[in-house]
């Protein structure tokens, strides 16, 4: 000890301030994580409303050419709403009855595989399907109550906050920038102005691919005659957001539902059909995608989305990927190299600068 103070050294001990701060730190912890368990569910509305605000804003951006921006958010966000309405009570009927097909099929599946592997045996395969079916059923009718109880003021609200952000959404973000120094503001607009491009390109395609595969897996299922085979697409189309992997996970129970009860054939089928598509996505689509908006490999979406299924269910996962995307693109963006304004013109026009794209 005596060594150590001659050196200048001193033994480390907790000081009245550093408890005090320990203790106000693990009080404040307490506190946030209490507020937004109360609010997690306004929070949800929120972020929701923001990202697919970000992906509306260039539909609304090309009428906004032609008519006020007002009318343009109104026109575009009713067209929307009819589009989805229509979509949604078209498939309604179908997706309901794909999901009694595979309640019922599932266990004869998992039973038939027991029967002829020992595996399937060894981990209780049938058991563990019929919990999944019961808690399956019970969360869907858990949520079609809380739907019907709270789908009104739930869209109410969420509609207005949708109009209120792609109305004045731009000029907050804008009105956020300038409160910095001007030597600052042109590097937060390149910032916020890319990562809001390449996080709303990124989602488009892979919304786009999802349905794509969604719509290429049904075509197989349904020329085998697979049943559920709309519930079973839609799940590969869903998981289609997470990369490199999602494919064959959201095929898996299809895969399994194929082998168990239509045997060999069937199976090879329908595993072929979703290993091509996934070898298609690795091959293909992902270099091209990650290259022009942001990489995203599939660690970071799968804990994403299991805290994001937990906090909110299927919407929670899907919109926190989402929400994953768009803070990695921001992250991507401020590690990219600044970009030098453009050099004033000879007449003494001011250079131009980057547009905010983001809402």
């Amino acid at each position: 000890m005596a060594e150590r103070l001659e050196r200048g050294t001193r033994p480390s001990a907790f000081t009245p301030t550093s408890i005090a701060i320990v203790v106000v730190a693990v009080f404040l912890a307490f506190v946030l994580r209490d507020a937004f368990e109360t609010a997690h569910t306004v929070i949800g509305w929120v972020v929701a409303c923001s990202i697919v605000a970000m992906l509306v804003d260039p539909l609304v951006g090309r009428v906004d050419r032609f008519l006020p921006r007002w009318l343009s958010v109104i026109l575009v966000l009713l067209a929307l709403v009819v589009v989805v309405a229509g979509v949604a009570l078209g498939l309604a009927n179908d997706v309901v009855t794909s999901l009694e097909e595979l309640e019922a099929a599932a266990p004869e599946a998992a039973a038939s595989l027991e029967e002829r592997f020992g595996w399937a045996a060894d981990v209780g395969l049938e058991d563990r399907v019929r919990t999944f079916i019961d808690d399956l059923r019970a969360q869907v009718r858990s949520d079609a109550l809380s739907f019907a109880s709270e789908s009104v003021p739930t869209y109410f609200v969420t509609g207005i906050l949708m109009l209120f952000i792609l109305g004045y959404g731009r000029r907050y973000v804008a009105s956020f920038i300038d409160q910095f120094d001007a030597a600052r503001r042109p590097r937060m607009r390149q910032v916020i102005s890319g990562a809001s491009r390449r996080s709303e390109r990124y989602l488009l395609i892979t919304l786009a691919h999802g349905v794509v595969n969604g719509a290429l897996a049904w075509l197989v299922f349904n020329s085998i005659d697979l049943r559920a085979a709309l519930s079973l697409s839609v799940a590969v189309g869903v998981f289609t957001l997470l990369p490199l992997v999602g494919v064959l996970l959201g095929g898996l129970p299809a895969i399994l539902l194929a082998f168990g009860l239509d045997g060999w054939p069937a199976g090879l089928i329908v595993l072929s059909a979703l290993v091509v598509l996934q070898v298609i996505e690795a091959v293909l689509v992902r270099p091209r995608v990650d290259t022009a908006t942001v990489r995203l490999g599939p660690t970071v979406p799968v804990i994403v989305a299991l805290l994001g299924f937990e906090l909110y269910g299927i919407g929670g996962a899907v919109y926190g990927v989402a929400l994953a995307v768009v803070g990695l693109a921001f992250l991507d963006q401020l590690g990219a190299p600044a970009q030098l304004p453009i050099a004033s013109s000879p007449s003494g026009s001011s250079p131009e600068q980057p547009q905010i794209s983001a809402t």
